[in-house]
């Protein structure tokens, strides 16, 4: 097993107890298209463990692990059009974090995966 495995896979506690967690948080949210509910896991960026979890009821669940930065956050999601916006009400990490958003945008593909484009950087897809 490699190191992302092995960070992904410490970082996965983390986001259980966040998913716990998010059934509190659902009753702030609007509903959300049920079409894109569900679990999804990024691919495309090397040494990035990241997924998704978007619930009908309009809560998200998400973490993303790139070697010593853990991020894990919760929140309302909705989506206009192509896009995909994730609004976190609770954002944690461990230290000095250049990719902490307090709104991120995902663009819809037609195939119903989710695009995330980093700043200046690569491109990753959130895949079911």
């Amino acid at each position: 097993m490699n190191l992302l495995h092995q960070l992904a896979a410490s970082t996965a506690a983390l986001v259980m107890t966040t998913f716990l967690a998010s059934s509190a948080l659902a009753a702030n949210c609007e509903r959300a298209d049920p079409s894109l509910a569900g679990h999804y896991a990024m691919r495309g960026v090397m040494e990035v463990g990241s997924e998704l979890r978007l619930q009908a009821n309009g809560s998200f669940d998400y973490m993303l692990a790139y070697g010593a930065l853990d991020e894990v956050a919760s929140g309302c999601w909705h989506r206009v059009g192509n896009v995909v916006s994730l609004v976190p009400s609770k954002f944690e990490t461990n230290g000095e974090d250049p990719l902490k958003f307090d709104h991120l945008e995902l663009e819809v593909t037609p195939a119903g995966k989710l695009v995330r484009r980093f700043d200046g950087g690569p491109t990753g897809t959130y895949s079911r």
